[in-house]
């Protein structure tokens, strides 16, 4: 996988897709204070307050692993108004499919094509793992970043507008105010 959180070292949470059974299993992940001082430093945010995923892992389509599930934080960004410090909880479902490394469920049948087509509404494809472990912290770092607010504000925060030129003759000519002088005018042609 090529997503940027995909080396993600702040959380790891290995799972053993072997011998699962057949109605799956419960797991319920928390970090710690280490680990979550990581995640903030990983995701450039203040604080991450708590990180939780409470998963079920299914086997799926023989050789394949479903993990189901949410994963709930509360992190602290800085506003991009007031510049405080902003506490936010975050509740996002998560879902994944796994497959192991070889497996046919993972390739992407093209039919002889030459272009790949990918229907954007569509479900992912599964991914792929390779030994005998998935480490599902990188998945659950990504579900996170993806859910966070990349510009968060109080709800009544409003940006106050300066007027830093309270003169308007006093600056100059837009580029398109210049470019409009330069035209003659219909009264301008005929002297």
């Amino acid at each position: 996988m090529t997503r940027e959180f995909m080396g993600s070292k702040a959380i790891r949470h290995p799972i053993s897709p072997l011998k699962l059974p057949r109605d799956g299993m419960q797991i319920r992940f928390e970090a710690d204070e280490t680990e979550r001082a990581a995640l903030a430093r990983e995701l450039d945010i203040r604080a991450v307050e708590a990180f939780v995923g409470d998963l079920r892992v299914l086997p799926w389509r023989a050789e394949g692993v479903r993990v189901t599930g949410r994963v709930a934080a509360t992190v602290v960004q800085r506003s991009v108004v007031s510049l405080e410090p902003l506490r936010q909880a975050i509740t996002e479902p998560f879902e994944m499919i796994f497959v192991p490394e070889g497996s046919k469920l993972a390739r992407i049948d093209q039919s002889g094509e030459q272009e790949l087509f990918i229907d954007p509404e569509g479900e992912d494809p599964p991914e792929v793992y390779a030994g005998h472990t998935i480490d599902l912290g990188p998945y659950l770092v990504e579900a996170l970043a993806l859910a966070l607010d990349p510009y968060p504000r109080e709800a009544d925060a409003v940006f106050d507008r300066v007027d830093t030129d309270p003169d308007p003759d006093a600056r100059p000519p837009s580029a398109f105010e210049a470019l409009v002088s330069l035209v003659p005018r219909d009264d301008e042609d005929k002297n």
